[in-house]
């Protein structure tokens, strides 16, 4: 049996590599409703291995792992739906839901209200949509300047001038909204705990003074690395040392 099993398993990797991305999505899909979630999470695993990747398939991937209490997984892989699109509401409220049940209760510093109002409008778009709106914006403010150099009547003159204004500051700030969103969206800076326990170190090396422990779940900010070794950040303010393999990069 022991020598079978393997067979076994590599003939259904094989299986799942050699379907086509629409027909893995569905047979995940179809093992999730008849709650075989390993299943599920091997067929959509497959097809981010396959280079394809969406926000709705890192979404169903997070809640198959949910569903198996893989909470470090979980949180990952709704992190990644938000990555994709941030404005995605049913993630961010599954991602809640996992976060409290994780075993670490970190307490945030407090931030200014213009920084946590700047992020939260950020939010809004993934780098796409801004780009769209970028675009529709781009395409009024022509208009304007059309109707602007053609018209004869002074009150339109003047009301397509303010109008032409009013957007070209909506599309400076727009432009860096998505500059800022494009930044956000190609970072690697950011991390989840994926190890049942993690021991933070005060340097990089095994070695040294042990400073905190972290549990599977909590999410780290990577300042800095060195070899094998991630400097991280967490929310409350502690900095220390953890390696590669006990996190996993978003």
């Amino acid at each position: 049996m022991k020598r079978i099993l393997p067979i076994i398993l590599m003939a259904l990797a094989f299986n799942l590599h050699a379907q086509s991305p629409e027909a893995l999505v569905q047979k995940g899909n179809d093992a999730y409703n008849r709650s075989h979630y390993d299943t599920a999470i091997a067929a959509y695993t497959a097809v981010l291995d396959a280079g394809y990747e969406s926000a709705t398939l890192y979404y169903n991937l997070g809640n198959a792992y949910y569903r198996q209490e893989e909470y470090g997984q979980s949180i990952l892989n709704y992190e990644r739906a938000l990555r994709l699109k941030p404005n995605y509401r049913d993630a961010k409220q599954n991602l809640d839901l996992v976060c409290s049940k994780t075993e670490d209760e970190i307490a945030p510093l407090p931030e200014l209200f213009i920084v946590q109002w700047g992020r939260s409008i950020i939010s809004w778009f993934s780098p796409r949509g801004w780009r769209i709106l970028l675009l529709c914006l781009a395409l009024i403010l022509g208009a304007l300047l059309t109707l602007f150099i053609l018209s004869n009547d002074y009150r339109t003159r003047r009301s397509s001038l303010i109008a032409g204004i009013v957007i070209l500051v909506l599309i400076i700030t727009c432009s860096a909204c998505s500059v800022a969103a494009s930044i956000r969206y190609n970072s690697h800076d950011k991390a989840i705990v994926t190890s049942p326990m993690v021991v933070v170190k005060s340097s990089p090396e095994t070695g040294s003074i042990d400073k905190l422990v972290l549990h599977e779940g909590t999410k780290v900010d990577i300042q800095e690395t060195i070899g094998e070794w991630h400097k991280i950040h967490i929310a409350d303010g502690n900095t220390g040392w953890v390696e590669q393999s006990e996190i996993t990069i978003i």
